[in-house]
């Protein structure tokens, strides 16, 4: 029975990806289905703690010998691959209740994959020896009961808010904000960071295009700047923070991180001629976005942890500095190089912050500018 687990999960990842992408195609109750597979494999846990399975993984290496009858079941989401099946239980419990659309699918798709196919070890429910069971004492904490709240907050408010970035109120952006941060906060998970980044950068272009509008001379020198400065920062941030102290060395170790990373943006730079150019500054967009992506998809590269922090300050910062070289002829140059000088200290002083004080702070005092709103107009510099 406890193979059960992984044969469901295996069918969960490859026929839920299916189902989304088509459910143009499908009956309407599709998005339901998601739900039912990870009912099936958390039924298939309950199984093995009520038993007390002391062939299966999770059951040896988590439940404690002295608990019994319903307690054990208290303990189904214990250790990393418990942890990331209660996630996806409450990730398609989400998607069941909010009827995603098209786009929405699209993105639940993604997230579906990168979730269940790297979140969870293929060896977390596997079937092992008959082992004796821990004897340490049971220590419950709030992570059991998180991770499902946390896994239905992204399917129900974090990838409809990406979605509709544009009509998202401020309340809105400030639950979607706390959900991520606090899922990277206990997780650091590749994915929090990747929709968190992904709303984040959406914000800051649509706000910076709102306030200056687009430039009828010499937008291509700031797009030869998004992908110049974007790529020396990267590397920069990337080797400062892996090896501080051995800077030059990281650069030779992190350069397949780097090379992943710079492919996955001059993918999405090119993603216009697909179609995706709905967007300002659309080649920039896909640039920034496939930089957001790429620690997702592959978040077992060697040192690309180390690039997250620095991909998600460039697509906050980017799109302002991008405006700078263009010809706007009522921004100054002296207003012009303040205003590159002050983001770019921002952005360094960001990486420095790293050594004091945790992450998800960093990101807290990063998104915190781009809830408050302004009133500016497209005609303010005309």
């Amino acid at each position: 029975m406890a193979n059960g687990t992984t044969l469901v999960l295996t069918v969960g990842l490859l026929l839920v990806p299916v189902l989304l992408l088509g459910r143009d195609w499908m009956p309407k109750w599709v998005h339901r289905i998601p739900l039912t597979i990870i009912s099936l494999a958390v039924l298939f846990r309950v199984y093995a703690f009520w038993t007390i399975d002391i062939t299966d993984a999770q059951v040896a290496g988590y439940l404690p010998d002295h608990v019994t009858g319903i307690e054990t079941i208290l303990h189904i989401f214990d250790g990393p691959a418990g942890l990331m099946l209660g996630l996806l239980l409450g990730f398609s419990a989400g998607l069941a209740l909010v009827e995603p659309n098209t786009s929405e699918c699209r993105w639940a798709t993604l997230c579906w994959i990168l979730l269940l196919g790297w979140g969870i070890d293929s060896d977390g429910f596997a079937t092992i020896a008959a082992t004796p069971l821990n004897a340490q004492p049971s220590i419950m904490d709030w992570h059991s009961a998180i991770y499902p709240l946390l896994g239905w907050g992204l399917s129900f408010v974090v990838i409809p808010t990406l979605v509709q970035i544009e009509n998202a109120t401020p309340s809105r952006l400030a639950a979607t904000f706390c959900i991520c941060i606090a899922l990277i906060d206990i997780s650091s998970s590749p994915v929090a960071w990747m929709l968190l980044g992904l709303i984040a950068h959406r914000i800051s272009s649509l706000r910076i295009h709102s306030i200056r509008g687009v430039a009828p001379q010499r937008r291509w020198v700031g797009l030869l700047l998004t992908f110049f400065l974007s790529s020396v920062i990267i590397v920069i941030g990337l080797s400062w923070l892996a090896m501080p102290d051995e800077f030059w060395k990281a650069i030779w170790y992190a350069r397949l991180a780097v090379g992943w990373i710079l492919l996955c943006g001059i993918v999405g730079a090119l993603t216009p001629m697909m179609g995706y150019d709905a967007y300002p500054r659309p080649e920039a967009w896909g640039f920034h976005t496939g930089l957001i992506l790429a620690p997702a998809i592959l978040p077992h590269l060697e040192l690309i942890e180390y690039a997250i922090l620095p991909i998600f300050v460039i697509g906050i910062v980017m799109p302002i500095l991008a405006t700078l070289p263009e010809y706007r002829p009522q921004i100054d140059w002296k207003r012009r190089g303040l205003e590159m000088i002050l983001l770019l200290s921002l952005l360094l002083f960001s990486l420095y912050l790293t050594n004091y004080i945790p992450l998800s702070l960093v990101a807290i005092l990063a998104v915190l500018p781009l809830l408050i709103q302004f009133k500016h107009s497209v005609d303010e510099e005309e």
